[in-house]
């Protein structure tokens, strides 16, 4: 009786054993607790873009020419874009004002195209036109991109005289409810 006792002791330790990795397969794997992106700090990325171009062009630093820019805008539609495209131009623009650069703010002058809520657009055949009615070297331009969990942004610096790029700073933002909302709103 005894080894028959141990016996039956034995089977089901061995068909517990069985059931539980059985269920234990069959559960589905837990994922990880994916939260939404937090924002990142837009001032910080913006004038970091900034001083990233002045380091790739540092003669510009012994000109101090007047620079032009225009708002960032969406890679899909380049005739649109948000709020987020035009406060981070905003942003490099300030960055460049406190480096000692004159910045042109184009809203304020008659002869740039400006759709309202949309901003200020850049288009290359414009680049000579308007630097030089105002006698700018450079121009800021933009574009981005929006992802499932990040915007990504290209910044460019292009010479006003020939459309050459003369430096680039391409970054990207995680798309947190800050960031969302500036993207709604146009």
């Amino acid at each position: 009786m005894s080894m028959m006792r141990t016996f039956r002791t034995i089977a089901i330790i061995v068909i517990s054993i069985g059931l539980s990795v059985a269920v234990g397969c069959a559960r589905k794997p837990v994922e990880p607790n994916r939260q939404a992106p937090q924002d990142a700090d837009l001032v910080f990325e913006s004038y970091s873009v900034a001083d990233g171009m002045l380091q790739q062009a540092p003669w510009l630093r012994d000109t101090r020419a007047p620079m032009l820019t225009a708002a960032f805008v969406n890679i899909n539609d380049l005739e649109n874009s948000s709020a987020l495209g035009r406060i981070i131009s905003e942003q490099v623009a300030s960055r460049f004002s406190q480096q000692g650069f004159t910045m042109i703010e184009l809203r304020l002058r008659d002869n740039v195209f400006i759709r309202q809520r949309a901003g200020e657009f850049m288009l290359s055949r414009e680049v000579r036109n308007l630097s030089q009615a105002h006698n700018a070297t450079a121009v800021v331009v933009g574009t981005y991109a929006v992802g499932r969990r990040s915007v990504y942004v290209s910044t460019r610096l292009i010479r006003a005289a020939d459309n050459l790029m003369l430096a680039s700073f391409d970054y990207s933002l995680p798309l947190g409810p800050d960031t969302r909302a500036l993207l709604a709103s146009q």
